[in-house]
């Protein structure tokens, strides 16, 4: 063999040896994996590590529309009619125990009074007459109370109480009240001297009297 010839040999086993570490020493033909890129890291996740995506604005579902339900109350039945006075109230009963005795003792008691019911129209002043029960003659006495047509007292025509009282006319807001009185020759059934008063609601609470009143009992 020639020098040439045998330089040459080396040279095609320096080629195979070259192919066979290149293919990972492996000479039977397999494909074996690449190795690994010297330049490449990988790194297992863990759950200490993994990034949470924040959602985008177009990620968070709208709410829904929302409902209401609108629930109807029926109102209240409106009160029945009640007389526009009414001896049986509470603001005429107090009125009444307010005014004390008659001259014998006697107490007051509502003997008449402004007619008619709320339904008709109860007029802007009322009024009642209460009488005494502690004198058994003709010469009984009697207060006038007034009232507005919402139920509040305003008081008494008089601070006294007098005998033959009568309440002879009203309108929405006077009550024209009669005065009698005996002279000293009159019998008890039959006074000689009269006078008329009316009663006028001015401002809503307050009665401005016009007339005569009998003296003083």
């Amino acid at each position: 063999m020639t020098s040439t010839t045998f330089a040459a040999r080396i040279a095609v086993l320096a080629a195979c040896a070259a192919v066979a570490a290149a293919c990972g020493g492996q000479t039977d033909g397999t494909a074996q994996p690449a190795p690994a890129d010297p330049t490449t890291s990988v790194v297992a996740s863990s759950p200490s590590s993994t990034a949470v995506a924040t959602p985008s604005a177009s990620d968070v579902p709208t709410p829904g529309p929302t409902f209401t339900e609108t629930v109807t109350v029926p109102a209240p039945a409106p009160a029945g009619p009640v007389p526009c006075v009414d001896p049986s109230s509470a603001n005429v009963r107090a009125a009444v125990a307010n005014l004390g005795t008659d001259s014998q003792g006697g107490r007051f008691v509502i003997d008449d009074h402004t007619m008619g019911i709320s339904s008709d129209g109860c007029p802007s002043l009322e009024w009642a007459r209460a009488t005494g029960t502690g004198i058994q003659n003709g010469t009984v006495q009697s207060h006038v109370l007034f009232f507005t047509n919402t139920g509040s007292y305003l008081g008494t025509a008089t601070s006294d109480a007098y005998s033959y009282t009568s309440v002879v006319g009203a309108t929405d807001d006077t009550v024209t009240v009669r005065y009698r009185w005996l002279s000293p020759d009159d019998a008890n059934c039959c006074p000689s001297n009269e006078s008329y008063v009316t009663f006028t609601l001015v401002g809503g609470n307050t009665i401005v009297p016009d007339g005569q009143f009998p003296p003083r009992p």
